[in-house]
């Protein structure tokens, strides 16, 4: 006996799934003609107009099924004349069958109601050739919405690619800029202030290792982004000293959640740079994670300048924005304003805990 291909098996299994489906529906479909013609007064009562429209139906649908099966390679004016001359094959044959399961003579058609045969197969014809055509419909329509849903993963797939390609940028430029700076900075305190410079280093490595192990993942967890920018924060707060205070607010249940990385660095990075750096006195950052149902939120507020136009923010905010619309399908958003009595504060809200 020959085995059936693997692939082969589903495909057959999802075309007796359709056809089943298809024959539940004409099944129906006969029914319900049924009792509408037995409430007209057509035919010879119920049970007997059940028994032969069954018999009708069944044999058009099996008639009609395997035309098409024959004629699927010929071109559509060829299937659609097959099909309805297999329907009224289809109907003389369930006549025949009607007859004798509902134990009447075949010559109880003949002559008398020969007229009623006439009308049977015309209507089989014209009823099997809606329906027919109603399931075609439904089924290019559920084909068209594979396709669009197909294409929209395909999109989203291309969109994500992009953003992560943007986000290797984003820390290409970050990176560098970042580390050059700081390394000077660890050279001139290891000339002034060993032990300072010992601590910058501690917080540089602290910083490297969290950033390169969770950027190469989709996603890391807000204690792990908070532990980064807790060192990173450190490193700014021994070349600014004084001028430079910080606060990070994370209840412990929020912690472990997942969350993408290098999304609120860039952030603090705005708010140290664009706030704090070119005020005299610096001031103080505080970054803050809260929850409510359906909603994870992310604040960064600062005291510094505040935003105003002609501010320069980079690719950085861009990158969020696009980054949170492809990861949360457009459920998240970011939202940037003032903070009180001044600075700036930058908001991440992303859908939490809805199943």
């Amino acid at each position: 006996m020959r085995e059936v291909e693997p692939g082969k098996a589903f495909v057959l299994r999802d075309h007796a799934g359709l056809i089943a489906r298809k024959y539940a529906s004409a099944v129906l479909t006969v029914t319900v003609i049924v009792m509408l013609s037995t409430m007209m007064g057509f035919g010879e009562g119920f049970s007997t107009n059940l028994i032969i429209g069954q018999c009708v139906g069944t044999c058009a649908f099996a008639f009609t099924f395997s035309a098409l099966v024959c004629l699927r390679w010929k071109g559509p004016l060829v299937q659609m004349g097959g099909a309805a001359l297999a329907m009224a094959a289809g109907a003389c044959a369930g006549i025949i069958l009607g007859a004798f399961f509902s134990g009447k003579d075949l010559f109880f058609y003949l002559p008398e109601k020969s007229e009623l045969i006439v009308q049977v197969v015309i209507l089989t014809v014209m009823g099997g050739s809606l329906f027919r055509f109603i399931l075609n419909s439904q089924e290019k329509i559920r084909q068209a919405r594979e396709r669009i849903q197909r294409e929209k993963i395909k999109r989203l797939t291309i969109e994500k690619k992009v953003v992560e390609t943007n986000l290797r940028m984003l820390q290409a430029q970050i990176e560098p800029h970042f580390l050059f700076n700081t390394l000077s900075n660890i050279l001139s305190l290891l000339d002034t202030d060993v032990d300072r410079g010992k601590v910058m280093i501690s917080d540089l490595i602290a910083y490297l290792r969290i950033s390169l192990c969770k950027s190469r993942e989709e996603m890391a967890t807000i204690g792990q982004e908070m532990e980064m920018i807790r060192a990173y924060l450190n490193i700014f707060k021994i070349r600014m000293g004084e001028r430079l205070s910080y606060e990070i607010d994370v209840p412990d249940g929020l912690r472990c959640i997942p969350f993408p990385p290098m999304l609120i660095q860039p952030l603090v990075e705005n708010a140290i740079q664009h706030g704090l750096e070119p005020r005299i006195e610096g001031g103080d950052i505080r970054i803050a994670a809260s929850a409510r149902p359906g909603t994870l939120r992310i604040d960064v507020a600062d005291s510094g300048l505040g935003f105003h136009e002609g501010s320069h923010w980079g690719v950085g905010l861009t990158n969020i924005k696009e980054r949170l619309d492809t990861l949360y399908d457009g459920q998240a958003r970011l939202s940037l304003g003032g903070n009180r009595p001044n600075g700036f504060l930058a908001t991440i809200e992303v859908p939490h805990g809805t199943d």
